[in-house]
This record gives structure tokens, C-alpha cells and sequence, in this order.
């Protein structure tokens, strides 16, 4: 997806192309939000993820291309988990539209009986799921559509989900903490053993929780370049980085070039 989606939910980066809502109360365990993006230039777009499964639906076109590290054509709308590098989205023209439905670290389980099986991080939207693209498109309004959503999901998500607790709460100190956090504090402060979560994240999201730290670490690294003039030194140490050049390493390889590259 946009990394400015990932941008805005996670960083709390104020951005005019995303606007998101809640799920119905019933859906609180299994889906974390209700996203839609409108792209507003003509440039391509960083795709990437935050290691929880999200579906995105495209609400006004009919396919995008992706670049990089993966390049295809997906239509129509498509399943995303684990995490991106170096993947872009391209050709997207400005006011085109996406809606995605994050779903929690390991709200992907419940939805496992109707998605398709795919190894890798993008997996095309089933023709099966065609019908519900339709009804979300022709809802119109965000408030419509998410009622559209609320109703498909809770026909198939059993009642009082109560979910994984421990994945979820281990997901939720890695993003509050920025990715600042090894893997040992967490399993200390949550009582678990290690073997566990890591068996327990890759089950659930696809990546293993040094994996899932590393990259929210990023991204709010990715975020701080893009909004503030501040040296890419203080960037790097404020984001848990050793130095500016394990920084550069690091945006290198989720986006194929380096920080001071023209964006």
C-alpha cells in the first residue's frame, strides 16, 4: 500500500490524501482500521507495508503496477502481509482512489478459509471477492462503505473474537515504542517465551519480530526525512540507528536508493 497510509496511521503523520475510520465494535480484535487514500501528484509511490495483512480494494481504476522488487499488474484490488522493499507503485494518476482494511497482527487468521495461498507478500483479489468490490463502489460515501465492509466481515468472523492477546499486545509495543525495543524486553515484559512469539508472528503477519521491529523502526525514519529538515545524523540516532551510515543502509534496502537521493 502508499507508505503514506503507513505514514499517517503509524507516525501520526498528518496527510490530506488519507482519511480513516473505525470498525463496528464487533470487529475490534480483527480489524485495527477502515483506510482510504486518493493519490494527489503524479509521481510513483513507495509501497510497503507494516507486517500486518491488510486487503486493498481499488475503488476508481481497474488495475495497478507495481515495480522494483516485485513487478506486476494486479486488478481490480489485491491481499498484502509480511513487509515490502523497494516495491513502488506506478502510473498511478492523481485522484485515484484505494480503500484498505488493516486488519490486526493476527486478525488474518479468521479470513484464512476465503483468501487465496501465495508465498509472497501480494496476492491478487479472487474473483470470488468481485461481488462485495461492486457493492463498495457503488456505497459511495466512506461511511457506506465501511457499513458495507462491517456487514461482509461479521458474517464471517465469529462472534466475541477475543484474538491472539499476547501477539497483539507484543504488535502494539513495537509501534508505540517506534521499533525501539529488542526482542528480549518484549518477552520479558509480557512473560513470554521467545520461540513463541516468533513462532506466533510468523504465523500470523509472515515475518519474524526482529524482522516486524526493523521495519517500523524505518518507517518512522522514512517519515522523519519527509517532513523535517533535520540532519540525517540526528534522523538516524533519534530512529535507534547506530550511526548515519547504518541509516543509509537501511533506506537503501526498503527503497532502492539512499536519503539524499532527489524524491
Amino acid at each position: 500500500m502508499p507508505v503514506d497510509i503507513l505514514a499517517h496511521l503509524i507516525c501520526h503523520q498528518p496527510s490530506a490524501a488519507v482519511r480513516s475510520l473505525p470498525p463496528s465494535s464487533a470487529l475490534l480484535r480483527v480489524v485495527e482500521c477502515y483506510c482510504w487514500y486518493t493519490q494527489l501528484h503524479n509521481r510513483k509511490i513507495l509501497a510497503a507495508l507494516d507486517g500486518h495483512p491488510a486487503l486493498v480494494f481499488l475503488l476508481n481504476r481497474r488495475s495497478v503496477q507495481f515495480t522494483g522488487r516485485h513487478n506486476f499488474t494486479i486488478s481490480e484490488g489485491f491481499f498484502c502481509s509480511g513487509i515490502l522493499e523497494n516495491t513502488y507503485l506506478e502510473d498511478i494518476t492523481p485522484g485515484a482512489r484505494l480503500l484498505v482494511v488493516k486488519f490486526t497482527a493476527d486478525g488474518w487468521a479468521w479470513l484464512k478459509p476465503l483468501l487465496p495461498q501465495t508465498d509472497g507478500p501480494l496476492a491478487p483479489l479472487p474473483a470470488t471477492w468481485r461481488p462485495l468490490l461492486q457493492e463498495i463502489r457503488a456505497a459511495g460515501s466512506p461511511q457506506r462503505q465501511s457499513g458495507v465492509l462491517n456487514a461482509f466481515l461479521e458474517r464471517w468472523i465469529p462472534r466475541n473474537v477475543m484474538g491472539n492477546y499476547l501477539l497483539q499486545m507484543a504488535a502494539m509495543m513495537i509501534r508505540q515504542c517506534g521499533g525501539k525495543i529488542a526482542v528480549a524486553d518484549i518477552c520479558e515484559a509480557l512473560k513470554i517465551n521467545y520461540k513463541w512469539l516468533e513462532r506466533n508472528f510468523r504465523m500470523s503477519t509472515g515475518v519474524t519480530p526482529k524482522h516486524y521491529i526493523s521495519n517500523i523502526r524505518f518507517l518512522h525514519a522514512w517519515s522523519d526525512v519527509h517532513k523535517a529538515a533535520q540532519p540525517l545524523t540526528g534522523i538516524a540516532l533519534d530512529n535507534g540507528y547506530y550511526d548515519q551510515n547504518h541509516f543509509i543502509k537501511a533506506y537503501k534496502k526498503y527503497t532502492g536508493s539512499v536519503p539524499s537521493a532527489p524524491k
